[in-house]
């Protein structure tokens, strides 16, 4: 018997470029996403116009997700893949703050503020990971 195994950190590598390079597209498509209002919410609290966050985090998405696709059909320096996931995390960490913690803490109820957060850190932790293997 052939002992096969999978590896797990390209899979999630796929997934992730699948799951950003949506998230760029819809945030760039879709004005009314529940992403898109929350990054414009975050972007209000700071002073600024409605659409310019949203915006540049949609791009920095599509740019992520490209480079983690585009690293399996030609040479990509993994030093800018590493960079792009690590500005991804930190972005991404920022909106869980403050869209968990400073604006609708524990809304509707603690469970589906809970549910909801673990989904976010979910996404959060395969961002790292994804990174760190480019390190």
């Amino acid at each position: 018997m052939a002992n096969k195994s999978i590896n797990t950190n390209l899979i999630l590598q796929i997934f992730v470029a699948l799951l950003l390079l949506s998230f760029g597209i819809e945030g760039l498509t879709g004005y009314n996403s529940t992403g898109s209002e929350l990054l414009r919410g975050i972007n209000k609290m700071f002073g600024g116009s409605n659409n310019l966050l949203p915006l540049i985090f949609a791009i920095v998405e599509i740019v992520a997700g490209a480079l983690l696709i585009l690293e399996f059909f030609v040479p990509v320096t993994t030093k800018f893949v590493f960079i792009a996931m690590i500005v991804i995390c930190f972005i991404w960490l920022f909106s869980i703050v403050t869209g968990y913690f400073t604006s609708r803490f524990l809304e509707p109820n603690f469970i589906s503020w809970l549910s909801q957060l673990s989904v976010q850190l979910i996404l959060l932790a395969s961002f790292w990971q994804v990174g760190q293997s480019k390190r």
